[in-house]
Parts: C-alpha cells; structure tokens; sequence
C-alpha cells in the first residue's frame, strides 16, 4: 500500500505492524468511515482483513458483509482455522493487537465492526493459505461467493472498473473523513 501524510511523504509500508503512529490513525480513520459508508448504504457490516505473509507491501482489504453478527462471522473464520491447523488468538476490542505479534513476524488479522480482531499467527510448521480471508468471506456460510476466492474470477472490464470507482467516490463523499470542504470546487 501508499500511504501519504503530510508529514512523512510517500513511501511503501510492508504491514500495519510498521506505520508511523500518525499513519495508524489515518488508516484508523479511514477504516471508521468505510465502516460507516457500509452500514448506512450497503446495511452491511465491514470485515478488514491484512496478510502480511510472502508480500513486500502493505494490503488491508475492506469486505462488506451482509449483517451478520460478529459473533457469526468470527465462527467462520474459526471453522476455517481449524480446517487448515492455524493457532488463532482472539484480540478484544481496546487491546492492542501488535502487542501479540513479534516485530517483523508473518501474520493475518482480521477485524470486525466491534473493534475485536483476530490474529493468526504464521509458522514454518504450518503453510498459511495465500486466499484465506478471502476463502472465509468467499464462503458458503457468509457471502455465498465460491468464484470470488481466487481474485483470478474477480476480473472485470476496464471500463466497468472505471465507473464502479466513479460510483464508489459519489457514494463515498459524504462519509471521507479527508475530504476538505471544498477540495473538489472547480471555482478558485
């Protein structure tokens, strides 16, 4: 991922686990107003999910999920867990989850609306799956979506890319957190 902050520049991060503290509450931020965008536009709950394993650069996916309680959805990702022999430690809400996660370690965190998160922890002993947060929201039990655990499948035309953003930043406005005022005015 590129984060920006005035104050630091541009520059690639390799997990959350490395952002500045400037940069964590900006991606906490931003993380608030997608929550808020999906549950008052979509009606859905927001699952992030982050894997900082076999990858060079920060990615921290945002999945709406239809509302399901946490409670629900963390059973999901439990049952898969166990299916694949991952060791999974339960974050609450208002606990800070790098203190879980040695510097420098592999690791899959998943959050939900409640602030409660779930770190899975990666181990020479145990390949982790590349698609995992993917395979879990993917899945019969919540999103019905078996097509869509390889990105491979999520493919779409250029132009339908072009106005899903466009209709995403309309939808999305009212909720940008930062977005000045009157950053978009043509009239200066």
């Amino acid at each position: 991922a590129v984060v920006s902050t005035q104050s630091t520049g541009t520059n690639h991060i390799k997990c959350q686990q490395f952002l500045e503290p400037n940069q964590q509450d900006d991606v906490q931020k931003f993380k608030r107003a997608l929550r808020t965008h999906n549950r008052t536009s979509k009606k859905s709950t927001t699952v992030f999910f982050e894997r900082s394993v076999s990858t060079s650069h920060m990615q921290v996916h945002a999945v709406p999920v239809p509302r399901y309680s946490v409670n629900d959805i963390k059973d999901v990702f439990y049952t898969f867990a166990d299916k694949y022999s991952l060791e999974v430690q339960e974050i609450p809400a208002g606990e800070d989850w790098q203190d879980t996660v040695p510097p420098g370690s592999d690791y899959f965190i998943a959050e939900f609306e409640n602030d409660d998160k779930l770190i899975f922890l990666c181990s020479q002993k145990v390949r982790f799956p590349l698609q995992f947060g993917r395979e879990v929201l993917a899945s019969e039990e919540l999103l019905n979506m078996p097509r869509r655990v390889s990105w491979k499948e999520c493919k779409i035309s250029k132009e339908q890319e072009e106005h899903d953003v466009k209709q995403f930043r309309k939808a999305f406005t009212e909720f940008d957190s930062f977005k000045g005022g009157d950053s978009d005015s043509d009239s200066d």
